[in-house]
């Protein structure tokens, strides 16, 4: 049973990835020397996730030892 949900979810996440993968040139509107906005942004985007993960475990584990 587990192996066909995780396989399941496995399939989901690979065609989501899929659908999200970037084509030769992601910002054709754009001229080719400025950055993509999504490129120059998306390290900013895991740095804060990261941070608020980071933020929430603490104050879960604060929370357990109180």
């Amino acid at each position: 049973m587990i192996r066909k949900i995780f396989s399941a979810t496995l399939v989901f996440v690979m065609a989501a990835l899929s659908c999200f993968a970037q084509l030769e040139s992601p910002c054709e509107p754009t001229d080719n020397d400025s950055p993509c906005p999504l490129d120059t942004w998306v390290i900013v985007l895991a740095i804060v996730a990261f941070v608020f993960a980071v933020i929430h475990l603490y104050r879960k584990q604060k929370a357990i030892q109180a």
